[in-house]
Parts: C-alpha cells; structure tokens; sequence
C-alpha cells in the first residue's frame, strides 16, 4: 500500500506521518500502554500537528480530533469491540471515513502539505540536487537503505552513505557530499526498493551481483528480459502446463531470431525495440552498496548485444538434453572450484555479464580461468568449449567453428584432434583402464606438445597393434590409424610450447574430435 515515506528508525522514537505500528496510533501494543509506547503515541501526534496545521480537510481534522480524545489506557477494551486486540497490537494502521472511499493519507490536501513539509525541514541544508538539477532545496541527510540484493545485510544497504569528515568534496565540508534533494532520494530508493522485492521478475542473480532492469515506459521486454540470461531448457516430455511450453518456445524462438540476427519483433509483435532500457548491477560491500556497472541502451541494441554472446557461444553440445542457449550463471559455475556457485569469483561473474549487456571484450583472465579449471578436473565439458570459443572470438578475433571441421589446419587445432584420436584408441584396446591419457598428460599435452606427443605416438602404436589381432576390431586400428597419418600430414613437427590461445584452440579441437566420435554419421 503507498503510504507517505517511512522514517528509518534504528533507535529512538520516531513516527510515520498518518500511519504507523498501532503502539505510535493506539499509544498500546502487546505490553499495553506502556512508558516507552506514551513516548511514540505523543511523537505520533507531534507530528499531527507540525504538519498539518494548515491542512483544511475533514478526513485530515477528523484523525486529529480522534488523537486528541484518545485514551491510551483503554486501546485494548475499545478496539476488542470490533477486532480482537491480539491481532492488532502488532498491525501497521490507516485511516479513512467510515462511508468515505479511500484513505486519507492519499487525500490531495494531505498530500500536497506532506510534500511541503519535506522541503522545509530547518537542518537540511540547501543544495542544488545532483539528480534533478533543482537549485534551492533540501538535501537528503539519510537515503533509505535498499533491501532485495542477496548477500547485503537484511535491513538494506546504503548506495549513498558517509560518516566521516575524510569524505569532503574537494575541502567545502560534509553538507556539499551527495548533494541529493530529498524528494529525489526518496524517488530512487523507492522505486528500486520496488523493483528489487522477492517476487520481481524484473532483477536476476549472476555470481554475487544482483541485476535489476527496467524501460523508460511500459515494455513487452520486462516480462521476459531475464528469461534471456536464464533461458528455458528444452521442452519435457511433460510440460508442467500448456501456458508454460509455450513461453518456453516463445522465449527460445526469440533467442534464435536474435542470435541469427534477425529482429526480435519477427517473434514479439507488440514489442517496441527503440524503447530506452536500463539496467543496473548491485552487489553486497557490509553495510553499503557497491555499483558493479550501469548500462543505458535502447533494447535493439540490448538485444543485438545478447544475440551476439549466444552466437559466440554455439557449440555443437556434447549430450541433447544440454541447453542451446547455456545460461551465464551455468557458465560461471564451469570456472569454478567444484562448480559451486559460492566460488564464483565475483570480478569474474560482473565482468561476464558486462561483456553479454555492452558487448565488451569479455574479461582478460577468463581464458586463464577455464584451462586452470581444465587442468584440474581434466574435463572438456559442452560449457567449457563454449568459452573458450566465445572468448578467442571476441577477443582474439579468431574464427573458431562450432563443431568439427576436419579441414582446418591450425596446428593447435590439429593437435586437439590428434590428442583426442589417441585416447580413443587406448579406450577400445584397453576397454576397462583405470586412467586414459586424458587424466593423465592432457594439461600437459596443450602445453607442451614437443615434450608429450613423441612418447604418446610410441603408447598409440602399441594399442592399435593390439586392436590389430583382435580381428572384431582389426577394422577399428585401421581406422585409428589412418586418422592419426592424416591429421600428422598437415604439420612439419611439434611445438615446444603453446600459448594460452593456442591451448584454448587444442581444447576446442580435442572436444570437437571427441563429439565426433559419438555421432551418429548420416
């Protein structure tokens, strides 16, 4: 319910204005009229009377007429007659006319004083607001905290906030810091308090920064615009309602038309793409808010911008049921310590999702990152390919296929497929080993080819002589090595090291030669 704004109370008595807990209205709570609830009722009606003493309304006289007669001591006997007491001790109260719509808070001439009493608060000094550029008017002292951003302290965050003399601007003293009027400020932390309730469909999680977006005017687009960072998986065989399979396909339809290019109003006919969008990262820093970044753009630009990170991002996948569209947060997971969430770096996860919303380059240590990850696990997942990919595309300028192009003849390249040929021989000669030459020389192999692949050659030679005698499998060492004397036709001799990129490039060309040995051959 819209109320006039609410006073931020830490400690101390402190009222709302025509509203408020029933120990400020009734002087009574749970404990009964009790010292401290004289003190809030008296505050209560102190501020009654500040500000409305030129308010010439009936609703507003006829609260301050029930104020004045009211007696603390017998909150509980009257208000038992009409509701039990126990369940509204502990109730926020407002009023209005018996007979009369509405409540009279909202009344006009209420508001408008309302609104004058904020700009003619004594201490304030004056200031021209940073935001609105009005010269004159009351700077806000305390902004409201912001509630809604995960990990932030439960009774909000603070995105403007100082209580030292060491944050002066430029020597003129604490009263020229954030020169923010206070209708301005209550503006802002209104309605981003808002758009950041548990229910919003208008703000997403991405590592530690919570992302909130809106449009200038009323779009289509904030309906579905987080759907884009999460997309919908691939339809069920039973879908948990019809409406649901059908947003899915929507939302998926959409995702194709603008990773291909074309214009998301071939999907979304209402959609008006030349509206202005905003969004807004925010993470947790104690009991203040850090702005992780801020982006203003149109949505075509916004959406062109999202196809192209899905674009950069296809990778032929490894198993169906993966999603076409992989969402960041899965992505991010791929970088991190046993994929949990919690060990996402959070300069990582801000940086990522920057590069998807600005177009960007995407973050400098995000290639270092998979390859450690790589390294570690000894896995090419579907997710990780798809980095690599999108990273040596963006910010390499490369161009890097989305599945296998046996064509190709970048040695990097060549060298995945060889590495990945090799350990499919060893998996059909040695069907139950305990370890491939994946779990064991991949980091190295990528690193410095010279040193591993002469000893590798030597082991593959063993185990296509030994799918040689099995004469069920006699046709799968030719095909072994026939591949391997092709993919060496096309280089003079090992590296002794690689680059970073060029890792990247064996990895994508070991997973795309590893797929390739698992699909079907039409």
């Amino acid at each position: 319910m819209p109320v006039p704004a609410a006073v931020t109370r830490t400690s101390g008595v402190k009222a709302n204005f025509l509203w408020d807990k029933a120990a400020y209205v009734f002087g009574a709570d749970g404990v009964g009229p009790s010292k401290q609830n004289t003190l809030r009722f008296n505050a209560f009606k102190e501020l009654l009377q500040s500000v409305g003493a030129e308010i010439n309304d009936t609703g507003f006289s006829a609260v301050q007429e029930f104020i004045r007669a009211w007696d603390s001591e017998l909150a509980e006997a009257i208000i038992g007659r009409y509701q039990p007491w126990a369940d509204i001790c502990n109730a926020n109260i407002v009023f209005r006319l018996d007979g009369v719509a509405g409540y009279i808070h909202n009344r006009l001439p209420v508001q408008k004083e309302w609104l004058r009493y904020g700009r003619k608060k004594i201490e304030a000094p004056k200031v021209q607001c940073l935001i609105t550029g009005e010269k004159d008017v009351p700077q806000a002292r305390i902004h409201t905290p912001i509630k809604g951003v995960r990990g932030g302290q439960t009774s909000g965050g603070y995105i403007v906030s100082y209580n030292a003399t060491a944050f002066t601007s430029y020597g003129k003293g604490k009263d020229y810091n954030a020169a923010v009027a206070e209708t301005a400020a209550f503006a802002y932390t209104t309605a981003l308090n808002s758009l950041l309730v548990r229910e919003s469909r208008q703000k997403i999680q991405i590592g530690d920064t919570t992302l909130v977006f809106w449009a200038e005017c009323a779009s289509p687009a904030e309906e579905f615009l987080a759907e884009l960072f999460d997309p919908p998986t691939e339809p069920a065989d039973k879908p948990e309602s019809e409406d649901d399979q059908q947003t899915s396909e929507k939302i998926r339809g959409l995702l194709q038309a603008i990773r291909d290019g074309r214009r998301a109003t071939d999907i979304v006919p209402d959609l008006d793409d030349s509206v202005q969008f905003y969004i807004l990262g925010l993470s947790p820093n104690a009991a203040r808010l850090s702005v992780r970044f801020w982006e203003a753009n149109s949505l075509a630009n916004l959406l062109k911008r999202i196809g192209k990170h899905f674009e950069q991002l296809s990778m032929v996948r490894q198993f169906d049921n993966e999603p076409e569209f992989p969402p960041l947060w899965r992505l991010l997971c791929q970088t991190a310590t046993l994929g949990k969430t919690e060990n996402i770096s959070p300069v990582l996860a801000g940086g990522m999702a920057r590069a998807m919303l600005t177009g960007s380059p995407y973050p400098q240590n995000l290639l270092a990152v998979v390859l450690g990850r790589i390294r570690a696990e000894h896995s090419v997942t579907y997710f990780r390919a798809a980095l690599l990919k999108a990273f040596l595309v963006r910010n390499k300028q490369m161009e890097v296929p989305m599945s296998l192009n046996p064509d190709r003849t970048d040695l990097p390249y060549l060298l995945g497929r060889l590495f990945a040929v090799l350990e499919k021989a060893q998996e059909e000669a040695i069907p139950k080993a305990n370890a491939t030459i994946k779990d064991r020389y991949l980091p190295s192999a990528s690193a410095t080819p010279g040193q591993i692949f002469h000893m590798l050659l030597k082991n593959s030679a063993n185990h296509i002589a030994k799918l040689r005698k099995d004469p069920e499998k006699k046709g799968r060492a030719i095909h072994f090595d026939i591949m391997t004397q092709d993919i060496i036709a096309e280089f003079d001799n090992y590296p002794a090291t690689l680059s970073a990129e060029e890792q990247g490039l064996f990895m994508i060309g070991y997973y795309h030669q590893r797929k390739d040995f698992f699909t079907k051959k039409k």
